[in-house]
């Protein structure tokens, strides 16, 4: 089991996106900022607590997120070292995408087949029914609910660096949750102090300016409709927030996946640059 400072990853990482800053950030604007954009954009507009009817806008919006998978994948290559171009990291990250995809979805269908399981145990005939009455869940249940919400944290912090996984070793699907899963073995306080430092930071931040330009785009332009100038500068505005988070969360999950694989010639080190 490899040591893991997230303080030396931290120093790293601002290392990285200081020496690459002219490579990365235009693959932030590009592959995260934009599809950013274009998802909040086509996503129809809706009373709060609602949800959007389905469309193509979700077609558009699945697109958008493969894009932001090839944009992170090509950030790893380039802050452990990518040796080549922008171009050619752009196109690792879309050849190494579809083993990212297929093993988010892997998880995916797994965590909602075991809540399924559970949520029919636990509401019984409500269930069969169709309508899901909180209220009728048993103490059981709950208890089972519960274990299987820790569970998921678990497995979260376990696989975290997947992204990183996926872009710098050529194997499948399974065996990339696995190896993210093996190499996390031991780190798990230390991972579930990063992710809950740098999730609280995000909000703050995100809650903060949205709040503050949402009321003055308001204030300016009128509330945000479809396909307006307030929905769009609104957008751009929380495009940016979420491309610079993209920026700094990828580039400390590539640097802890460099420390827990260290040794590795496919991961070479950082160098400090002033």
């Amino acid at each position: 089991m490899s040591s893991l400072s997230i303080g030396r990853a931290w120093d790293e990482a601002k290392a990285a996106l200081q020496a690459h800053r002219r490579l990365i950030v235009p693959i932030a604007l590009g592959l995260i900022l934009l599809p950013a954009v274009i998802a909040s954009m086509v996503e129809p507009q809706v009373a709060p607590g609602q949800q959007p009817p389905a469309g193509l806008w979700m077609l558009v919006v699945l697109a958008m997120i493969i894009v932001m998978f090839v944009g992170q994948l090509a950030m790893v290559l380039l802050v452990n070292g990518w040796s080549g171009s922008v171009g050619e990291a752009i196109g690792q990250g879309a050849r190494r995408a579809p083993t990212l995809i297929l093993a988010v979805l892997m998880i995916g269908v797994l965590v909602i087949l075991a809540f399924s399981a559970i949520l029919a145990i636990s509401m019984g005939r409500s269930v069969e029914s169709g309508q899901f009455d909180w209220s009728g869940v048993s103490g059981v249940g709950w208890l089972l609910l519960c274990l299987a919400a820790v569970a998921l944290l678990y497995g979260s912090v376990r696989i975290m660096i997947l992204v990183p996984v996926a872009a710098s070793e050529a194997i499948g699907p399974i065996a990339t949750i696995r190896r993210a899963f093996a190499l996390t073995g031991g780190q798990f306080w230390r991972l579930l102090g990063f992710v809950l430092m740098l999730t609280v930071g995000f909000f703050v931040v995100a809650l903060t300016v949205g709040a503050v330009i949402g009321a003055l785009v308001t204030l300016l332009f009128g509330r945000p409709e479809p396909w307006s100038i307030s929905l769009l500068l609104v957008a751009l505005t929380g495009g940016l927030v979420q491309a610079g988070f993209v920026m700094v969360y990828t580039s400390m999950l590539a640097r802890i996946y460099a420390q827990l694989s260290a040794g590795q010639a496919h991961v070479p080190d950082v160098k400090q640059e002033g």
